[in-house]
């Protein structure tokens, strides 16, 4: 398999390979999405994900999603308002 197999579009088109899309935990996708991994923003992560449908998934235990699925999910709520 060559590396381009491997690369993403993602929702920005800049083509991110999966382990850079990928984010493991809270913590990561609170940085991500909130600039920081505070419990606060933590929070904000799992209640997204349980109440306002962010898009995430378990490997695991453990909460997981994706740059550039998340990116399409905030471009989609923009484009609902």
């Amino acid at each position: 398999m060559n590396a381009d197999a491997t690369r993403l579009s993602g929702a920005s088109g800049r083509g991110l390979s999966l382990a850079e899309d990928l984010m493991t935990g809270a913590e990561a996708i609170a940085v991500f999405m909130f600039g920081d991994a505070s419990e606060t923003n933590k929070r904000k992560v799992y209640h997204a994900s349980d109440k306002l449908g962010l898009p995430t998934f378990k490997l695991g235990g453990t909460i997981c999603a994706r740059r550039s699925t998340i990116i399409a999910w905030i471009e989609e709520r923009e484009r609902a308002i």
